[in-house]
């Protein structure tokens, strides 16, 4: 009888401490979960550029409360990844902090640059409250993109006055650039080929091609004439047909080689010009609250 007293005794204490143990535990996780741990650790991993981390331990505090500084980090963490389209998203959400609302649309206006829809952020850009300090940089960014698309250029005075003396020559380049591109002619290229077989590649560029087109073209030409003059007539007519093709084709060729050249001037302009402004640090959201 005491025997069993004392396992019951004994089967009570042990439940009771497991009871006391995982309350300890629970407590203790509950600490480590707060929403003061979790903001601290999820700035650490924003600032260490750990983005994805980052971005779990914001969005577990934002469903027990909102927060628009945190929410401001999600956005900028997509940002950082390149992820444009979903940084404008999340940024668009924040809500009840003035002055973040105003930074808010600033970035999104940058991820518009950034993902290449320029007439939304001009657009934009004409509708925006200036937040204090970003009218400059507005400005500066709605110039940018008139860089970057068919959009006409203003006069060249008056797009130069948002630039201080550093940038203006580098911008007054552009500018140039984009009114008077260095491209070449389709057509006068295609007539260099039709006169001289493979001159139309060298000029656009591709001597090597060009060569080869002018001595195919002339080989087959010569042998069909020789054929020809030997009464060979139906290998002259096959060399004929052989060089009437090359013929042709160095003509297409060269006309697809300008415009081949003229998208790649236009190519190598647009990194030119976005490598100029991610020098300048144009597209790097740097608001002061970021790593507090």
């Amino acid at each position: 009888m005491n025997t069993i007293r004392l396992k019951s005794i004994s089967y009570l204490f042990m439940l009771f401490s497991l009871m006391i143990i995982n309350n300890l535990f629970a407590q203790k996780r509950d600490a480590l979960l707060s929403n003061n741990n979790r903001i601290s650790f999820g700035n650490y991993l924003f600032c260490d550029r750990d983005y994805i981390r980052a971005i779990d331990e914001f969005n577990a505090v934002l469903e027990k409360e909102w927060n628009d500084s945190l929410q401001f980090k999600i956005a900028t963490s997509y940002y950082r990844m390149d992820m444009f389209d979903k940084s404008i998203s999340e940024f668009q959400k924040i809500n009840t902090d003035v002055n973040l609302i105003k930074l808010a649309s600033f970035e999104s206006i940058r991820s518009f640059y950034m993902i290449g829809d320029y007439n939304i952020l001009r657009d934009k850009i004409s509708n925006y409250f200036i937040v204090k300090g970003e009218s400059q940089k507005l400005s500066k960014l709605y110039n940018y993109s008139l860089l970057m698309d068919d959009s006409e250029l203003p006069e060249k005075s008056k797009y130069l006055i948002h630039f201080n003396s550093q940038e203006r020559d580098k911008i007054s380049d552009f500018y140039s650039w984009k009114s008077d591109p260095p491209y070449k002619s389709t057509t006068k290229g295609a007539l260099m080929s039709a006169v001289i077989p493979g001159l139309g590649k060298a000029y656009a560029g591709e001597v090597g091609d060009g060569i080869t087109a002018f001595l195919l073209t002339g080989l087959f030409t010569y042998l069909a004439v020789d054929k020809f003059q030997n009464d060979h007539t139906t290998s002259g007519w096959f060399f004929a047909s052989v060089a009437a093709f090359f013929y042709a084709g160095n003509i297409y060729g060269s006309a697809t080689a300008v415009q081949n050249y003229n998208a790649g001037v236009k190519f190598n302009f647009d990194n030119e010009v976005k490598l100029y402004l991610n020098e300048k640090n144009q597209f790097i959201p740097t608001p002061k609250h970021l790593c507090d």
